[in-house]
């Protein structure tokens, strides 16, 4: 009886254990579908990146955990929040008069982006590479600003975690 308990008390210790580990098979199948349903909201339009991590004035990155900084592609709409992703601190809203999105050879896609509003405009190049949903991108304010540099994850509007106040600019 007392091996039994035993047994029985190992096997409930070493359980978690196994499970917490995912192959490399499993990891890479689980970066490959957030690429799909990325690659899949790229092209009708309809994310949302919230950075993870910026790079700040003085050229070091620091890490995002603010969900009201983001940018998105809405219904024709493109709407961005926060200095590290649009140069300033509205809440903006804007059409994107390009959108041209590449993918090479080895399925690495490559984003360009023109946004013009009230309040900001500029350029956005959107990198991400085959088999996961991480984007590096840089945006140019057009004429003065400056460069900003950020990275994060690129997801569906429907399954997105962000914060957009009202009434946007």
């Amino acid at each position: 009886m007392k091996r039994i308990l035993l047994l029985a008390a190992f096997a409930l210790c070493a359980l978690p254990l196994l499970g917490q580990k995912l192959s490399k098979e499993e990891r890479a199948a689980a970066g490959q579908a957030r690429y799909d349903a990325a690659l899949a909201a790229i092209n009708a339009k309809t994310w949302v990146l919230v950075p993870s991590e910026y790079t700040n004035p003085d050229g070091e990155m620091e890490t995002n955990d603010d969900n009201s900084v983001f940018l998105s592609f809405e219904v024709g709409n493109v709407f961005g929040q926060g200095r590290c992703v649009t140069d300033n601190t509205q809440n903006n809203i804007g059409e994107a008069t390009k959108y041209d999105v590449n993918v090479d050879k080895k399925g690495n896609v490559k984003i360009t982006m023109i946004v013009s509003g009230r309040m900001w405009r500029g350029t956005y190049k959107i990198s991400m590479r085959k088999g996961d949903n991480e984007a590096d991108v840089i945006f140019n304010p057009g004429g003065s600003g400056t460069t900003r540099r950020f990275h994060g994850p690129i997801v569906p509007l429907a399954g997105a975690d962000y914060n957009k106040r009202a009434n946007p600019i």
